[in-house]
């Protein structure tokens, strides 16, 4: 009798601790609450999922995925930027079955979930980019040139205002006044840094830190908590940190269009926010599991709320016809959505930004002229490249 009772107890406890663990890392800060949410009303409703989400900053993430394979606390799941889909081979990404993704996507967004017309992604949101924030307290009209940002500098400077928050050394932020210039930072899958529009950019760049416009130490605190508090008027970051931003500043938060330089526009950089499957995930034991939870995280009522509270677009719905006409703010992020550039998802394209820091550092140091960096971004990008599309 004490056999079959002390075996029912096994059976229970076994029971009770078969919950298959989904390990969930994304890169979005600003989100991470909402998506452990998420997985918490998920898991409550699928006693036998349990679902972790964990929050790697991007560099660490990209990293951590690629060395984590057959280790306990492997990713199941990555949520990333579409463009990373050029680590495919390195992540040993799982290709989308057909059934599930959305039959009625729009040939634009199929195109940004594939890697040698091969599909690795399944989209969430559109709208990731980045955005010409200013504050109303110190603007009452945003400039629309950037020779009227360099004129309105030492008036805000008198009134103790710093006149730009930029991210000063990191590639992504640069890569607006790249465009500017027209200097293209990939073509035909291969990189494309050494011409003289670059170096015209990285010349225009640092005279807005030798001017005072930026600050070379500007960082990622730079361009929100210190812009929040009212230091500087302006700041570049993303759609990814509107929500907090509106939350800190109100009715003083304001989103222009990018200035523009001699009739030149910027055309920001953007991707997809995607969810990935690393190391062969849907193939594995926990494939079931991993679609149930997909199917509900992409459930349009999520999705919806989630980009309505992040100014993003579901990925379902194409720009003009998600324009509240009652939130200005989010007619301003969209306006400048549709002058952006979705970024492809190469190898190239993933190899330009370590070569671009490089080339920032060296040109900032004085170690490099501006047309010196450029051949030297190009030469780390096809270096990068080549060992990238060598697996290594």
């Amino acid at each position: 009798m004490r056999a079959i009772l002390f075996c029912c107890i096994l059976l229970i406890s076994a029971g009770a601790t078969a919950a298959t663990q989904l390990n969930v890392w994304h890169m979005l800060k600003e989100m991470d609450n909402d998506f452990s949410l998420l997985a918490t009303q998920f898991s409550a409703q699928h006693a036998e999922i349990d679902v972790s989400v964990q929050l790697l900053p991007n560099e660490e993430l990209k990293a951590a995925v690629i060395r984590a394979k057959d280790q306990a606390v492997a990713p199941d799941i990555i949520i990333i930027s579409s463009d990373n889909l050029g680590y495919a081979p390195l992540m040993h990404l799982s290709e989308v079955p057909a059934g599930l993704l959305d039959a009625q996507l729009a040939e634009p967004t199929l195109h940004a979930l594939q890697f040698r017309q091969k599909t690795y992604a399944i989209p969430l949101f559109a709208g990731n980019h980045l955005l010409f924030l200013y504050n109303k307290q110190w603007v009452k009209q945003p400039v629309t040139q950037w020779q009227q940002l360099f004129e309105a500098h030492s008036h805000l400077a008198a009134k103790g205002v710093s006149t730009l928050a930029l991210n000063y050394l990191e590639p992504y932020w640069f890569a607006l006044f790249a465009d500017l210039f027209g200097a293209s930072l990939v073509q035909d899958d291969q990189v494309a840094l050494n011409n003289g529009s670059m170096a015209q950019a990285l010349e225009f760049y640092q005279q807005l830190v030798t001017s005072g416009v930026a600050q070379a130490d500007c960082g990622y605190q730079c361009v929100s908590e210190a812009f929040y508090q009212g230091q500087y008027a302006y700041a570049i970051n993303g759609t990814w940190a509107l929500a907090d931003a509106k939350a800190r500043l109100g009715d003083n938060l304001g989103v222009a269009i990018f200035p523009t330089w001699q009739d030149h526009s910027i055309k920001p950089h953007a991707s997809y926010i995607v969810m990935i499957f690393p190391h062969k995930a849907l193939e594995g034991p926990k494939a079931g599991q991993i679609k149930e939870f997909v199917k509900y995280f992409s459930l349009p009522e999520n999705l919806q709320r989630l980009a309505a509270k992040h100014y993003l677009i579901p990925y379902y719905q194409l720009a003009d016809e998600v324009v509240p006409v009652t939130d200005p703010l989010y007619q301003q992020v969209l306006a400048q959505h549709q002058l952006s550039q979705l970024m492809p998802a190469t190898e190239a394209m993933v190899s330009v930004w370590n070569a671009m820091q490089k080339g920032l550092l060296l040109h900032k140091a004085g170690t490099l002229t501006a047309t010196e960096a450029a051949a030297f971004m190009q030469k780390v990008a096809l270096r990068d490249q080549q060992l990238l599309a060598a697996g290594k």
